[in-house]
Parts: C-alpha cells; sequence; structure tokens
C-alpha cells in the first residue's frame, strides 16, 4: 500500500469511528478495518459472513446516492446528470451479476442480499454552451458505457470512491461492507469513464465471484475475490 493511500487509509478510519452513526451512510462504521491488498482501502467482513451467504439467491441492486465532497470546486449539477451517474454505476453492478446467471430482483425476500450504496466524487464543470439545455423526456440509455460516454461530455471526475453495504433485504444483517477511493494518477487532471466503468464492474465482478464461491461443495478451492480487478479498456470515448 503506498504511503499517500495509508494516509487515506488512516484518516478515513479515524473520520469513520467518531462521525456520530446517523451522519455516516454505514449502519456501523466502526466496523470498517484497513485492507492490506486488493481495490478496497477499509472493509467489513465477519467470519460467518462467507458462510451465511450460501443461503442467498438473488441481489437487489438499489440506485446509489451521490455524494460531491466538500473540497469540490463544483458543488452541483444538473438532475439529468447525477441521474446518469447513479445509472452508471448501478447498470454496471447488474451486468456483471447477470452474466454470471445471478438474478437481480426488485424486491425484498428471505433469500435477496440487498446491496445499498454511494458514490462520492470531487467534480469539475465542464464548460457549457451557453444555450445548453437539458430537453423533457430525456433519452434512457440501455448500457452502461452508452450513459458514462453521454456524462463524461458534461462534468469532468477528479477523483472518486465507493461506499457500499450488503445487507439482509428482509432483516437488515450487516454481511459486508466497504470503501474503495479511486485516486487519480500523478499528472493527471480527470479520471477517465473506462476507469469508472471498470472499477464499477470490477465491485460486481467480485460480488459474483464470492456468490459462486459459497455455492461449491465444501473442500472445493475457492477464487480469491478480492484480487480480481478489471482494467480499464481505451476506447473511442470520451475521457
Amino acid at each position: 500500500m503506498s504511503n499517500k493511500r495509508l494516509i487515506f487509509v488512516i484518516a478515513l478510519l479515524c473520520a469513520t469511528t467518531v462521525v456520530a452513526q446517523e451522519d455516516s451512510f454505514f449502519t456501523d462504521p466502526s466496523l470498517l478495518r484497513p485492507m492490506e491488498h486488493g481495490i478496497w482501502d477499509l472493509a467489513h467482513k465477519p467470519k460467518d459472513g462467507l458462510t451465511k451467504l450460501q443461503r442467498y439467491s438473488a441481489i437487489m441492486v438499489d440506485q446509489p446516492e451521490i455524494l460531491i465532497r466538500k473540497n469540490s470546486k463544483y458543488k452541483g449539477g444538473k438532475g439529468d446528470d447525477l441521474k446518469q451517474l447513479a445509472d452508471v454505476g448501478r447498470l454496471a453492478m447488474m451486468e456483471r451479476l447477470e452474466a454470471g446467471g445471478w438474478p437481480v430482483v426488485h424486491e425484498p425476500g428471505p433469500n435477496v442480499i440487498l446491496m445499498r450504496w454511494a458514490i462520492d466524487v470531487r467534480l469539475n464543470k465542464k464548460k457549457r454552451n451557453l444555450l445548453s439545455y437539458t430537453p423533457a423526456g430525456f433519452v434512457v440509455h440501455t448500457t452502461a458505457q452508452a450513459v458514462v460516454r453521454d456524462l463524461w461530455k458534461k462534468v469532468d471526475i477528479v477523483d472518486f470512491g465507493l461506499q457500499t453495504e450488503w445487507l439482509d433485504s428482509k432483516t437488515g444483517e450487516i454481511l459486508a461492507a466497504g470503501v474503495i477511493n479511486q485516486g487519480i494518477a500523478e499528472g493527471r487532471k480527470v479520471i477517465s469513464w473506462e476507469e469508472l466503468d471498470a472499477t464499477f464492474k470490477t465491485v460486481g465482478e467480485q460480488m459474483r465471484c464470492a456468490l459462486d464461491n459459497n455455492k461449491l461443495p465444501a473442500g472445493s478451492k475457492k477464487t480469491d475475490c478480492d484480487r480480481i480487478v478489471i482494467k480499464p479498456v481505451k476506447s473511442s470515448g470520451p475521457g
């Protein structure tokens, strides 16, 4: 873990232990602990959490909250722009889970995991044409990549992070939780849309991996899900 990342982890861990529970995204932020490897800076993984996953067969992926950081130069955004950012993550998660054969449902149940999460961002506003206008009946895209490409025409994301909780959808029991802070590379000004898309897909793939592991027979070799990282794929899109 780099010194820069270690400083961030220590600062965030200190913050989560002093913030009142009702002021934090997390149900219980005191459960989070620093992680040694992988994309997660902080995580909560109960010892019996993986065993408990065996009883689940479907996932609810909630629409993420959008949290704009206090040090963001740009403090707001059009409703459609922020909804697009939420749609980017939600679609990417759903695509990875469904590709692995896991049903994504919209109602709680005894065998359903609820993924609740937030995307926290630091923004710069791109210059808009003075006649820029968002029409009524904004077109809803059908893929995560289509959504994120369109969003990048409107805002620059300087850096971002994810805060996630996996809960029993009926009881609210915390199954796992985690924090990712995706900083930018030295000398760079903004996060590329490919990096954002890859991070969302990585989280979705790791969740699918954990669920798959717990359907394997006892004694079977299991994948180290924390080490799964989907690399950004450069394309002709913006960013």
